[in-house]
C-alpha cells in the first residue's frame, strides 16, 4: 500500500476490523465504503478502494484528499467518494462516515414511515425520524454529495431512497456502533409495525427524561466506557473469542 506511516497502518487496521464488524452484522456486503479523516488534517481521509468492504485488508485502502486525489495507495476509490468529501467538508465534526445498503434501511426509506429512534440512547437522537435523500441514482459527483451533505444537516444518520443509508460520526468506533444501532432500531420498528395498531413514541417529557438520567448517572468517561464495551464484544464476536468462551471444547484462535 505504500502508507508506512505507523498511525496510517493502525487507521488502515481499524477501519478493517469495522468493515469485519459492519459484514458480521449484514450491514456491509460486496458494496459500500467506510472512511476516516487522518488524525491532525481536515484535507485528507482514508477510504476502502472500490472491492467489497466485507472482504478489505489493511492494504486495501487509500488515502484521498477532498477533491477525490488519491494521494497514497494502489487501486481507485468506491466511485460514491463525493458522499464522503461533501460530509467532511460540512461538518468538521465528523471523523468517520459510513455508507451502506442495509436491507431494513432500504425498506424504510421506500416506506410512509419514518425510521425513528426507539431504543435505549438513540430515542432522543432520532425521535424526529431520520432525514432522507430522495434524488435517484447514486451520489458520484461532488453535486450530488453535497446535496446529501445538505439533507444530513447536524444528525449521526440519513436514508437514501431506496438506496441505504449513511451514517456518520466522530470516531471509527462511534460509526461502526452508530450503524449497528441504526439497525436495531429499524428492526425492533419494523417489528412493532408488524403487529399493527398505533405505535407509542416517546413524548417529549419521555425524552428529557432519557438525557437527564443519562446526564446524571453517567459521567463521560462512564458513557465511553459502555462504548468500548459494546465495541469489544463485536470485536470478539469477530475474532474468534466468544466462540471459544462459548464452545470451549472446539479449537479455536484469536
Amino acid at each position: 500500500m505504500g502508507l508506512s506511516d505507523k498511525n496510517l497502518v493502525e487507521l488502515a487496521e481499524q477501519l478493517t476490523l469495522g468493515c469485519r464488524i459492519l459484514a458480521e452484522q449484514e450491514i456491509i456486503d460486496a458494496y459500500g465504503q467506510i472512511s476516516a479523516r487522518i488524525p491532525d488534517t481536515d484535507t485528507h481521509f482514508m477510504i476502502n478502494r472500490g472491492m467489497s468492504p466485507a472482504l478489505v485488508t489493511a492494504s486495501d485502502f487509500l488515502v484521498c484528499d477532498l477533491d477525490g486525489g488519491i494521494i497514497d495507495g494502489d487501486g481507485h476509490p468506491n466511485a460514491e467518494w463525493p458522499i464522503h468529501t461533501s460530509i467532511y467538508r460540512a461538518r468538521p465534526d465528523v471523523r468517520s462516515i459510513l455508507h451502506s445498503h442495509s436491507r431494513l434501511s432500504r425498506i424504510f426509506s421506500l416506506s410512509h414511515r419514518k425510521l425513528r429512534g426507539l431504543i435505549s440512547s438513540s430515542a432522543p437522537d432520532w425521535q424526529g425520524g431520520l432525514p432522507l435523500y430522495r434524488a435517484a441514482g447514486l451520489i458520484t459527483t461532488v453535486e450530488r454529495g453535497a446535496a446529501l451533505a445538505k439533507v444530513l444537516g447536524n444528525s449521526s444518520a440519513a436514508l437514501l431512497r431506496g438506496h441505504g443509508d449513511v451514517t456518520a460520526t466522530g470516531s471509527i468506533k462511534n460509526t461502526v456502533l452508530k450503524a449497528i444501532t441504526l439497525k436495531q432500531n429499524a428492526d425492533v420498528l419494523h417489528e412493532v409495525i408488524s403487529h399493527g395498531g398505533e405505535i407509542e413514541l416517546w413524548n417529549e417529557s419521555d425524552l428529557a427524561d432519557w438525557a437527564n438520567v443519562q446526564r446524571a448517572s453517567l459521567s463521560p468517561a462512564a458513557i465511553e466506557a459502555l462504548g468500548n464495551r459494546a465495541w469489544d464484544y463485536y470485536v470478539a464476536r469477530v475474532n474468534g473469542r466468544l466462540a471459544g468462551l462459548l464452545h470451549p471444547e472446539k479449537p479455536w484462535q484469536a
